[in-house]
């Protein structure tokens, strides 16, 4: 049986640092509009970002609970919570007496379903810290670190196991070191338009296009209870012969995987020939914050449409081409500008009658979508004397139709995630749907190109070497 340790945040010792004594933090804060509509978009998708970090050895477990708690004081958004007003939507201060518990540690075989347990049970934004941390200890620690996506995104995540693994290495130094808190409250679209200026976004106005049609996977069920998180991993050697094929043809990464993403759709989904779809690629946006804010911990992406359409006989690189095209305009154009400025305007009045015209109209318009975090520097999860051998990227469940992939990659390994309910479509279907992935990509696909590929069930944790 597993040892479990649960609720440890409880048992902590609790340093304050000297400057954080007179930090009054607001009772409330307001929501940003891209927070507004992750919350809209709930219904579609279980909401949840995972991290899985693999060391080589065990970490102490009492400095990372440490390092844990810091997080949130380093962070006070963390120790908000989510209240999803009618009209207005808010952040809301919560007493740290009422926060639920974050840290948990959890002694068991890799193997087992506590693992798999964890990382579904949901982050809820409604309720405070906004993130769970969990260790699994065997032969070697298994970090996993859990969010919703209404309060951090991608980049977050990966911005918020950096400050955990900095913390972590401050702690070894000094045990009673506090962090300085971070102030700056919520960023969100309106940050970015004051750094950018409203006239580029006009200017963006003219040059955003319709989208294309919605489209995605069968749906076999209305049951969503089932998950199955899957992950596929390619090797440095394949790695190498997909970035050399984008450079050769003067395209990103990026690009050659939409491009493999929406031709293993077009054999899965047979969507008719020629009609115009819509693929999404999302895109951060702290890379417009000013210096020293581009790190924040929270939401604040927006998404390019990919408008793409099935062609019969058409080769890999004539369809990248005309992906590579149509996102080389949206960016030039800079169309994340203009949609952050219509989402600002559209959620003026609030959101009571964005959820009004939802329910009337029954808009729900479902689509493939393809996140690529790209490079994790080893440097920024750096956790000390203990290696960390390898990092994992898992997105949000998507409920059928849609369906989503997360990419990233972390020494010159590419992990490829896919997060589906297996009790709402077939399981098979998305078995080959990944196969047909790997065999569009440039490069022979053999089984050595795989360094890894795990799947995570309510029924078994299965990993394949």
């Amino acid at each position: 049986m597993p040892l479990v340790l649960r609720e440890v945040c409880h048992i902590l010792p609790r340093f304050k640092a000297k400057d954080n004594d007179h930090v009054e933090l607001p009772q409330r804060i307001a929501s940003s509009s891209i927070d507004q509509i992750m919350n809209l978009g709930t219904v579609d998708m279980d909401g949840q970002a995972r991290i899985l970090v693999f060391f080589d050895g065990h970490v102490d477990e009492g400095r990372l609970a440490r390092a844990a708690r810091l997080t949130i004081e380093a962070e006070p958004m963390l120790g908000y919570r989510f209240v999803d007003d009618r009209w207005r939507p808010y952040w809301q201060l919560v007493d740290e007496k009422d926060w639920s518990s974050f840290f948990t540690m959890v002694e068991c075989l890799p193997s087992d379903l506590d693992l798999f347990d964890f990382m579904i049970e949901p982050v809820l934004p409604e309720k405070a810290p906004q993130i769970r941390v969990g260790l699994f200890r065997s032969d070697c620690d298994i970090l996993c670190i859990r969010s919703n996506h209404v309060a951090i995104d991608g980049g977050g995540a990966i911005h918020y196991l950096s400050l955990l693994a900095s913390l972590y290495r401050e702690l070894e130094e000094n045990p009673h070191y506090c962090p300085k808190a971070n102030t700056s409250g919520r960023q969100g679209p309106r940050q970015v338009l004051k750094q950018t200026g409203l006239l580029p976004a006009i200017r963006a106005l003219s040059r955003i296009q319709k989208p294309g049609s919605g489209w995605g996977i069968s749906r076999i069920s209305d049951d969503l209870s089932r998950q199955t998180l899957t992950i596929r991993q390619i090797g440095p050697e394949r790695l190498a012969i997909i970035r050399s094929y984008a450079r050769e043809k003067g395209v990103t990464m990026n690009d050659v995987l939409l491009t493999a993403f929406c031709r293993s759709l077009f054999i899965i989904c047979d969507p008719p020939l020629n009609r115009r779809l819509r693929v999404e690629a999302p895109t951060n946006l702290r890379r417009y914050l000013p210096e020293g804010r581009e790190k924040i911990i929270s939401d604040i992406s927006a998404v390019y449409f990919l408008t793409i359409d099935r062609r019969d006989d058409e080769s890999f690189e004539e369809t990248l081409q005309r992906v590579h095209q149509d996102m080389d305009k949206k960016k030039r154009d800079r169309v994340e500008l203009a949609e952050m400025l219509l989402l600002e305007l559209a959620l003026l009045p609030g959101t009571f009658f964005l959820r009004k015209l939802k329910e009337y109209t029954n808009f729900k318009i479902a689509h493939p979508a393809l996140s690529n975090l790209g490079m994790i520097d080893p440097e920024a999860v750096d956790f000390g004397h203990v290696p960390v051998k390898d990092l994992q990227m898992l997105g949000p469940t998507l409920y059928p139709p849609n369906i989503g992939m997360g990419v990233s990659t972390f020494r010159q390994t590419m992990t490829l995630s896919l997060s589906y309910c297996d009790s709402a479509i077939e399981a098979n279907i998305m078995d080959r749907f990944l196969n047909l992935f790997l065999d569009e990509l440039p490069g022979e696909h053999v089984a050595s190109d795989l360094v890894g590929c795990s799947e995570f069930t309510d029924r078994a944790i299965m990993d394949h070497e």
